[in-house]
């Protein structure tokens, strides 16, 4: 990500990506979405990005994911993911207390040269599970993302994800 003189990405990156998430409710009807994004190691999550979840949620669930499970196969195995009810699903870590109840799931990678760079991720679909209409405009979202993380650390000198 591009960085402040503090040495912490810029507000207009921050902020363009914060957008996704809610864009991702708004094209598909999720209650929930988060943008992940992995730090230039590839490592560790760099940001985790929500919409749906307020304050005292968030203060309830505590940490961020840490990659296991679901989210972390989205990055293993770099694909579209579908699910009627991600708590069956066999890679499933469970939720922390205080998390939401989540069932239905769309996440997809975000993908720069071929690579995972985080994940795009929907939960509880208001009318139904997700659909292949919802997957390829999350799929497209994912993609304006990567760019925008791309470009970023294009700026910075990166040129691993460039």
């Amino acid at each position: 990500m591009a960085h402040s003189s503090n040495g912490r990405p810029s507000v207009d990156v921050l902020t363009a990506l914060d957008r996704v998430p809610e864009l991702a409710r708004e094209l598909t009807g999720a209650r929930y979405a988060a943008l992940a994004i992995l730090n230039e190691q590839g490592t560790g999550l760099e940001h985790y990005l929500t919409a749906g979840v307020d304050e005292e949620t968030r203060r309830a669930i505590g940490h961020p994911p840490r990659g296991r499970g679901v989210l972390g196969d989205l990055i293993l195995d770099p694909h579209p993911l579908r699910v009627a009810d991600v708590r069956k699903h066999p890679s499933s870590y469970g939720f922390p207390d205080g998390h939401p109840v989540m069932r239905s799931f769309l996440g997809v990678p975000v993908m720069i040269r071929g690579r995972a760079w985080g994940s795009l991720q929907l939960a509880e679909k208001a009318e139904g599970d997700f659909t292949n209409s919802d997957e390829q405009a999350i799929v497209a979202l994912a993609e304006e993302a990567a760019d925008t993380i791309r470009f970023e650390r294009r700026a910075e000198g990166n040129e691993a994800v460039t």
